[in-house]
């Protein structure tokens, strides 16, 4: 029985805490503030976050095979503003701007595993660097313009409801299954978490880590297309500013989840709940009338606080030898 409990109580501490922080969260937002609970708040906390959960499984994939892209928030500038500039200035169908956005996404997500995978550079410094190449890109096709006003037949991703909730709802749901069908159910998903545990030993034992990684800065650039395509369908605009600062909500959301940031381990549900998290404290600070300046603030301790979390979970236990005459004596 005390085995159990043991057993237990390390379920918990490594898998089971953001659930727990989530229920905290409720009650304690609850009670402050009645709102909090009703009907029209939880709504809009729940369509409100749908393109970050999309989000949160292109980082899935990248995070749980070792690596980080910090790029993604400028991947979907460029994507939004393209998308942006297809449906308003040129006479393309608007259902194109779904494989452009797509194939953008994925070509930069490739860019990022190529060169951090053939290189040999860690994945942090590449997709810094090449997250200015995309600001870049973004303020140049831009002019550093906003876009609004999309076309109808576009936003009936969020405009058209069914069941009482947003299409896009059901957009995030099925991409959440598809990527955990993807990681627990597949051959590549074995790989990535083998890739992401020990790359070298992944590599000795037959796998093709360099491809492995590179697909999954691929697969993160393409979900984070489809997230900026119901981010704009959403807001209904968007700059060379806008997409920026999802990276680091997704990044926090993934490490309180559960996402080890040495990679290997993961799982997507606890990022689904991670998301929440994040979401909840945004929406709980905006009825409180906290100031945007001050919710950085708070984001950015929770970052840390995660990152701490996360190295303590990780950190390697001492091992306690024998020596064989002592263990003879005894």
């Amino acid at each position: 029985m005390k085995e159990k409990l043991k057993g237990a109580g390390r379920c918990i501490y490594q898998e089971g805490t953001v659930y727990i922080i989530l229920i905290v969260l409720v009650v304690f937002f609850s009670i402050f503030n009645p709102t909090f609970l009703s009907g029209r708040n939880l709504y809009n906390l729940l369509t409100q976050s749908t393109y970050i959960v999309i989000a949160g499984m292109g980082i899935c994939f990248v995070m749980i095979s070792g690596g980080i892209d910090l790029s993604v928030g400028y991947q979907m500038a460029v994507c939004g503003c393209v998308s942006a500039i297809i449906m308003l200035n040129t006479d393309l169908p608007v259902w194109t701007v779904w494989p452009i956005s797509i194939a953008l996404g994925f070509a930069m997500g490739t860019l990022n595993g190529v060169i951090a995978a053939k290189l040999r550079i860690f994945p942090l410094v590449v997709t810094i660097a090449t997250s200015e190449v995309f600001k870049g890109i973004a303020y140049t096709i831009t002019s550093s313009k906003s876009y609004s006003g999309m076309p109808d037949a576009f936003r009936a991703l969020y405009k058209t409801k069914l069941l009482g909730l947003p299409l896009d709802v059901y957009l995030a749901i099925l991409v959440v299954a598809a990527t955990w069908i993807v990681l627990n159910k597949t051959h590549f998903g074995r790989d990535v978490l083998a890739v992401g545990g020990n790359k070298e030993c992944a590599r000795l034992s037959g796998i093709k880590a360099d491809l492995v990684q590179t697909l999954c800065f691929s697969l993160t650039g393409a979900i984070f297309a489809i997230a900026t395509i119901d981010m704009l369908a959403q807001q209904n605009q968007t700059s060379a500013t806008t997409g920026p600062g999802t990276e680091i909500t997704c990044l926090t959301a993934a490490i309180i989840g559960g996402i080890s940031m040495m990679g290997g381990k993961g799982n997507v549900l606890g990022m689904v709940a991670g998301i929440f998290v994040m979401q909840m404290i945004a929406n709980g600070m905006q009825l409180a009338g906290w100031g945007t300046y001050t919710q950085y603030i708070v984001k950015g301790v929770i970052l840390l606080l995660a990152i701490g979390f996360d190295a303590i979970k990780n950190y390697p236990k001492p091992v306690v030898r024998i020596h064989k005459d002592k263990a003879k004596a005894a």
